[in-house]
Formats: structure tokens, sequence, C-alpha cells
């Protein structure tokens, strides 16, 4: 009987350690994977359940939509980086002024336009011609995005400043300008297409290395940008952009926490 009772606290023991190590591996199995949980893996994941998240995501005070894999061009020039890169689906939160935040590895841009009436330069007729103004309806598009759209966004960027990667954002701008009579576009003087890379740290430090002359190049389209939007305010796009990441990666992981009890 004695020899029984040893027996079977033997064999007690013997499993314990075996059990053990199979729940430590477990563990460490979640742990991992939590881990190793991108940006990216994370939007996708939100956009595979996005009904489960919707609701919470409006009441940020955004309307969300996914722009799916394109196969042909948009008509938001803004989303032509995604059909060249074949990229998809992204994640599509609007705010209440029409400016669209962008998640794909995380967040990746933002997009706007505004409209308004403004007393405008007319682009000279010729060398010597008189400097002419008409109220015009101006229309100014802004697009702020990473470089590397396979990367997510940095919160400080600590790259050496001679380097590309210091310069990690871009930011296009296209101004256009209607007649108020007839709604025709109207050359002005200071309209088309301004770009250049920023570093997100500031918005301030800004360098172009393509073109003929690329540091003329490069103030001319951080002069026409800043008449339009302060660095303050750019800064302000990217930063709200990381924040709002911040939230969706906090609604997922606590979504998987509830659905892990």
């Amino acid at each position: 009987m004695g020899n029984m009772k040893k027996d079977g606290k033997g064999s007690y023991r013997r499993w314990i350690f075996p059990i053990a190590v199979l729940l430590l591996a477990v563990i460490f199995i979640v742990w991992q994977h939590k881990r190793q949980e991108t940006e990216y893996s994370i939007i996708q994941a939100i956009i595979e359940e996005l009904p489960d998240y919707q609701d919470d995501i409006e009441s940020w005070g955004y309307r969300v939509s996914v722009l799916q894999k394109m196969t042909r061009e948009p008509d938001n020039a803004g989303l032509m980086r995604y059909y060249l890169e074949s990229a998809g689906p992204v994640l599509i939160l609007e705010d209440q002024d029409g400016g669209m935040y962008c998640y794909y590895y995380g967040f990746d841009q933002y997009i706007s336009e505004r409209t308004c009436k403004e007393n405008m330069m007319l682009f000279p007729a010729g060398q010597y011609a008189e400097k002419e103004y008409e109220d015009l309806l101006k229309t100014v598009r802004l697009q702020l995005c990473k470089r590397n759209m396979r990367q997510a966004p940095l919160h400080e960027n600590t790259a050496d400043a001679d380097s590309e990667d210091y310069y990690d954002v871009s930011v296009l701008i296209e101004i256009t300008a209607e007649s108020l009579e007839d709604g025709e576009e109207v050359s002005v003087l200071g309209g088309g297409y301004s770009g250049t890379n920023y570093c997100s740290n500031n918005f301030v430090e800004c360098r172009l290395w393509n073109g003929i002359d690329p540091e003329s190049a490069n103030s001319y389209s951080d002069h026409n940008i800043k008449q339009e939007y302060s660095a303050a305010q750019l800064l302000e796009y990217y930063r709200k952009g990381l924040e709002i990441q911040g939230r969706l990666m906090e609604l997922y992981r606590r979504r998987q926490d509830d659905d892990d009890r």
C-alpha cells in the first residue's frame, strides 16, 4: 500500500515538469507573437475586422473607410502613391474638415484640400507687363507623406543630418485658381506644384537632391509651402497622425486582451 502511494506521488511529480515546460512554451509563444506585431500587421488586422472597430474609431470624430488595392488611377492625386506601389488595403480616417489620415505601415500620410476666395496676382503676359490682380477661387491641395511607405513612421528621427534618411517626410502642395465668373482655370503667380523633403522632427530642416539646382529648388519650394502652411501646422498634422496610430494600436491590443479572457 505504501509503495502504491509512493508510485502515485512519483508519477504525479513526473507529470508536473513537462506540463510546466509546456505552459511556459505557450506563454513564450504568445509573448513572442505580441512582441512581433508590427504597425503593418495591426492595421491590416483592424481592416480585416473593421466592423468590430468602426464604432470606436468613429466615436473619436472620424469617418472610417478602406481603400482597397487599386487597378486604375484614383481621382484623388493624394492616393496615387498606393496605385503606383500596388499597395493596399489602406485604412483612411477622414476628419470633419475633409482631411484624410491614411494608415498602411502605420501612419502613412495626411492629405487635404481647401478652397477660398483670394485676390491673386495673375501670371504676367510678358516681361514688361503691369502687375494685375483679380479675385479668384483659390484651391490648395496638401500631401504630407512618409518617403518610405513600407516603414513605420518615426516618433523621433535620429539619423545623421547629412543623410537622406534624416529628411523622411515629403510635403507637396498644388495651387490652382478659377475665375469667379465662369469657373475657368486662371494662371497665377505661385500657382502649380511645390514640393520638398523635411525632417519630421520639426518641418524646418528641408532638402532636395535631384534637379539642376537642388538648393535653389528646395528654397523656392519651402518658401511656397510655408506661405500656405507653417512648420508648426505641418508638425501638428504629423503628430496627430502618430497620435491616432497610437490609439489604433491601443484599441487593437485591448480587443485582443478581451478575446483572450
